[in-house]
């Protein structure tokens, strides 16, 4: 019901909303909640200061606080949660193999046309974390035919890009969220974590995500 609502609202279809964050609702469902919090961090919503005239200093200030922060990214249109990333199948219809996006945002007005998101609470070890990535990047390389009959990757048939340098190349970035509430540590690079050091899973510091 909840995204049915925000469709109507955003005047959206109800498909591309995503989906229902894994868990939610359910007690001690922190996957869920962390994908909520990483929203309002990149989004940034500014309060309505009018509407905290006859609030309390303390709420005033911290506030206005939030309203001298930079701007985030996009509008609460530009997010869309729990996207099948489909390397078999279709849209509609993912088959296995494929990624799961906890997050996608596409705000092209602040120079991030589409951006990917995992988040990864460290329960996971950093194996399964590799394996994750590997299917962004089956999917990524997946070409399907446009409605034009052209051959083209899957991503560029929902999802508006500009043309880089090198074409389709550098695939969509992909943000990793780590939220270390579980028992791997996010920083270690031991030789046997899974971990492998190829340009496409090198970074690139964009300045619209201050990172």
């Amino acid at each position: 019901m909840g995204l049915k609502a925000a469709a109507r609202e955003l005047g959206r279809p109800v498909g591309e909303m995503g989906n229902p964050a894994r868990g939610a609702g359910r007690t001690g469902a922190s996957h869920p909640m962390v994908v909520n919090e990483a929203v309002l961090a990149l989004l940034r919503p500014k309060p309505d200061l009018a509407q905290l005239a006859s609030e309390p200093a303390d709420v005033r200030a911290a506030a206005q606080a939030a309203v001298d922060e930079p701007a985030g990214l996009g509008t609460i249109a530009s997010y869309a949660t729990e996207v099948a990333l489909p390397a078999t199948g279709t849209w509609a219809n993912p088959g296995k193999g494929g990624a799961q996006a906890d997050i996608v945002i596409t705000a092209p007005e602040d120079g991030v046309p589409l951006l990917f998101v995992e988040i990864d609470n460290c329960f996971e070890s950093a194996q399964v974390l590799a394996a994750k990535i590997d299917k962004y990047m089956r999917f990524c390389q997946r070409k399907v035919k446009d409605v034009d009959g052209k051959e083209r990757p899957m991503w560029r048939t929902r999802w508006w890009v500009p043309d880089g340098r090198h074409g389709d190349q550098p695939h969509p970035p992909l943000l990793l969220v780590c939220n270390r509430v579980g028992p791997r540590n996010p920083h270690s690079r031991s030789s046997g974590s899974g971990w492998r050091p190829v340009p496409d899973r090198v970074g690139r510091r964009h300045p619209a995500l201050g990172a």
